[in-house]
């Protein structure tokens, strides 16, 4: 179980800008738990090379999470699965981003409709 004290101050997912050398800083800075960029579960079960990149641990320590977002249920299902058997602390599911790029895809906050 992860646990955490509070207050702290966290590094929260921004697609383009918290891949792993933004991670590590921010751990090296002091923030206790930083997340990735967002990972499209469909794409990470197909095992494309840029997604599982934005997923894998960064070096440097605090915690490993990922947020995944998906518009299918199975897709939420399968990226899910192979982050859990990768071993990662926290899955962040995304399901507030009001990003046309994103809800277009009818992911993130298009998920609340």
């Amino acid at each position: 179980m992860v646990s955490f004290e509070a207050p702290k101050v966290w590094l929260a997912p921004m697609s383009g800008a918290t891949d792993a050398p933004m991670r590590r800083q921010a751990v090296y800075f002091g923030a206790p738990a930083v997340v990735s960029e967002m990972v499209a579960g469909e794409m990470l079960a197909a095992a494309r090379p840029d997604v599982v990149r934005r997923a894998c641990r960064h070096e440097g320590g605090g915690y490993w999470i990922v947020q995944l977002a998906a518009r299918r249920p199975e897709d939420m299902y399968r990226g899910a699965v192979l982050l859990a058997e990768s071993g990662v602390d926290v899955i962040d599911i995304n399901m507030g981003c009001p990003s046309r790029q994103v809800t277009g895809g009818q992911s993130g906050s298009a998920l609340m409709r």
